[in-house]
Formats: structure tokens, sequence, C-alpha cells
């Protein structure tokens, strides 16, 4: 895209905030409930010029060896099913190549591109819309016979300023003690947002746990924005800070190998693992790849992604 054609973007972009502003200033702004009437989109995966507003990412843009694509996809159906969609694919590798400085790889990952304005970036404000909701299908699930539990624990929203690790452990599906992690099988997916806070490698995220009941079909996933752990580089934050709803940045999805790392103690050591509250029971150590070797294929096609009122509203989407 050349240089005239961004500063064209970003001038529209200007301008729509500045009417926006207007327009809330000289009606004087509406009420909580009449702004939480209606759903809120980030983005939908329609158009040719939608999939232009993608970025992807993988262990690939630093030397490893996970590769990610998207890509537009038509099917015809019958029913209220998308029929245009985005596709998120590829291979995650644990493979550290030798001679290589990674200490872990396995990921690859797909957000929207940042909307530059003239004096900033232009943001999403979610203060009316407390739950996120996205349209997915894993086209290589394997159908089981319950629904599961993890996708209704994550509709009950957490204190998002709480203790970071039982936040952790619940949100992102990681083992608790003597506890198993939740579907701990890779590709392990997980939502991600980024706001426009001053340090810019902070990223909440949580576990996008699917229904396996519902197999290769669509499914509609809602997740409180409170549920969301502050994350930064892959590891979980000891300080839990609340998301900045108002300044929303990018929203996007990761495919992982490996989990995000929880904390270590201060004092670097392991502490025995006696009781629930004890960091060092849910202490995990960086490793080199923590599956080993691990070659794993993704496939996930995504309709859209909205922040919404409820999720009785989030059913209502299509």
């Amino acid at each position: 895209m050349s240089f005239v054609s961004r500063l064209g973007q970003a001038l529209r972009r200007s301008l729509s905030g500045v009417k926006n502003d207007t327009a809330r200033i000289m009606r004087m702004e509406v009420s909580a409930m009449e702004h939480a009437t209606d759903s809120q989109l980030f983005f939908k995966l329609a158009t040719p010029v939608d999939l232009e507003q993608i970025a992807t990412g993988s262990d690939s843009d630093i030397g490893g060896l996970s590769r990610c694509h998207f890509s537009l996809e038509r099917e015809t159906h019958e029913g209220n099913v998308p029929t245009v969609f985005g596709r998120f694919y590829g291979t995650l590798s644990s493979q550290i190549p030798r001679g290589s400085s990674l200490e872990r790889s396995g990921y690859a990952a797909f957000r929207n591109k940042t909307r530059p304005t003239l004096f900033s970036m232009q943001t999403w404000d979610t203060s009316f819309h407390p739950y996120l909701a996205i349209l997915v299908r894993n086209r290589l699930a394997s159908t089981s016979t319950s629904s599961s539990p993890s996708l209704r624990s994550a509709l009950h929203a957490n204190d998002q300023t709480g203790p970071a690790i039982p936040r952790a452990v619940e949100a992102l599906g990681l083992p608790y003690g003597g506890v198993p992690a939740r579907s701990p099988d890779p590709p392990l997916f997980f939502v991600n947002i980024q706001t426009d806070g001053p340090v810019t490698t902070d990223l909440y995220q949580h576990r996008l746990f699917l229904d396996e009941s519902q197999g290769t079909n669509w499914q509609t996933i809602t997740i409180p924005f409170d549920s969301f752990v502050l994350t930064n580089l892959g590891v979980v934050s000891d300080l839990q800070v609340s998301m900045l709803r108002e300044k929303i940045l990018t929203v996007g999805v990761s495919a992982l190998v490996d989990p995000p790392l929880l904390p270590v103690s201060e004092e670097g050591e392991p502490e025995p693992a006696t009781a629930p509250e004890t960091l060092g029971a849910l202490r995990r150590e960086p490793s080199r790849g923590g599956k080993r070797d691990t070659l794993v294929k993704f496939d996930l096609d995504i309709a859209g992604i909205w922040a919404v009122a409820s999720p009785v509203d989030a059913m209502q989407l299509l």
C-alpha cells in the first residue's frame, strides 16, 4: 500500500473519530442501557477488503519452524451458518532448529492490523459490552459425546484484579497442583487482546474453549472481558491490571503447542506444593519446546469477532 493510500485511510479514520465524538456531545451521550442493546463489531471476514486488515505471524518470523496461513473461504449452505469466512490454518512445530537461540517455539497467530489516525491509533470502546463473542469452527475437531465443561466455565466472569495464579489456571486451562490441564493436547487456541496502554508487549489472553460435542459445526463462544488474564511475552503477569476496555487496539486468535507460562516466585525457586495458594505448586519452568519435537496441524474457521451485552445477544449475531 502506498504512502498516499495510508495517509488517506488515516485521514478518514481521524474524521470519523471527530464525527463520532461530536455526535456524542451533541446528543449529550445516551444511557448505558441504550449502548448495550446492540453488539459492537470488531471485524467480520466476508470480503477481500476484510482480509487485507488481518496480520499473521508465527515463530518462523524469528527462526522457528511453525507455519500459518490466512485465507478467505466460501461455502454453499442452507440455514443460518456463515457462507463466507476466514480460514486460519497451518502447522505448529515445537522443534528448536540446531544453533537457534530460541527458548520456546510452536505458535502462530492472527489479529486485526492497527488503524492509525493522523494523531494516534483508532481503538474500540467496549465499556457497555462486557462480553467478547467469536463465531468459529474447528475443521479438525473430533466429536465428543458430552458437552465441554470448559465452555461453561468460560461464561463466568472473574475478578480481573484478583490473584494472578488462580485466575490464570481457570482462564488459560493450566494444570493446578495435581490437577491436570484442561484439554491439554495441542493445538491450543487462545483469544488475544491488545490495548492502547503504556506497555506494548502486554497481552490479555483467554483460552478459546470449544464445545467438543459440536465437532466440526460452527460455534459461538462467549467470554467475559473480565476473565482475560494479563500476560507479557508469554508469561502470566504477577500483577494483574484491569483491561483498558475503552481502548482496545487489536483482537485476534493464536494457536499454541504450549500454554503461557506461570510466573516464578520472587526468589526464583519452586516452593513446596502444600496448599492451593502456594505459588510453587503452579510454577512452570521455561523449556526449549515444552513438548519436544511436536508437530501438529491446526485449521480454524472464523466468521467474526464482536463485543456483546450478554451471551444471549451473542447467539443472535447471524
